[in-house]
């Protein structure tokens, strides 16, 4: 029995562990991409609900944890890609990962490169998955479905500039279900409206109906 309740005790002592680091993740990706090079570990234990120590155990500076995010963040793009290349149609596949990878929030973190750079074994890993996009991108270009103007490097900044929007995380912070599901309607729609100006014969229905004004108005709305 005592070995049973020793056992049990660690498995929630991991499970506490995972949602700390969940929490902490989640949190360092949004202090970095609103603060850049400012932000501090205080401000990302506190978005966390995590006491400094806490921080400190799972990583041991600010770099750490920024590089722990860029990992997560090129095992994402590199899934994402290989799922877009594998699809029968190379513009889909490409619209998917659009979408996919301004939801993650892709390119947020590209401007602290300067705190830490790629193990690398990511950074060789990044560098052929930068070659399957291009090839994807030519794929694109090939079926009659990406207008021919529009480079890899075009996407990849649209995809950068749409991650950045705050919306949603401006929204998530009032702490109302409805108004958060809306905001990301709205960015879905965004989204939509950018493939369009890639597609080279743009003629699918913008997705859900038009985003309310309030939608820029509560952000405005102090947190209670």
């Amino acid at each position: 029995m005592a070995g049973m309740n020793v056992s049990k005790r660690q498995l929630a002592r991991q499970a506490e562990v995972a949602r700390n680091d969940e929490a902490l993740l989640r949190a360092a990706r949004r202090v970095f991409a609103r603060d850049g090079e400012r932000a501090s570990v205080n401000a990302i234990a506190e978005a966390a609900g995590v006491g400094m120590g806490t921080l400190y155990r799972r990583y041991s500076s600010k770099a750490a944890l920024y590089e722990r995010l860029l990992v997560l963040s090129n095992e994402q793009w590199n899934a994402a890609v290989q799922t877009a290349a594998d699809h029968p149609d190379p513009w889909q596949g490409l619209q998917d990962l659009v979408i996919e990878s301004v939801e993650y929030g892709q390119g947020t973190l590209a401007p602290l490169r300067k705190l830490t750079s790629l193990p690398p074994p990511t950074a060789d890993l990044a560098s052929a998955v930068d070659r399957d996009f291009e090839a994807l991108v030519d794929r694109a270009h090939a079926c009659g479905g990406l207008r021919g103007d529009v480079t890899a490097t075009d996407i990849l900044l649209l995809i950068e500039q749409l991650g950045r929007s705050p919306l949603v995380e401006q929204i998530e912070e009032l702490g109302e279900d409805a108004l958060t599901a809306e905001a990301r309607a709205a960015r879905r729609r965004l989204i939509a409206i950018a493939l369009g100006g890639l597609a080279a014969a743009p003629h699918t229905d913008l997705p859900g109906p038009p985003p309310g004004h309030h939608l820029l108005t509560a952000r405005w709305r102090a947190v209670s």
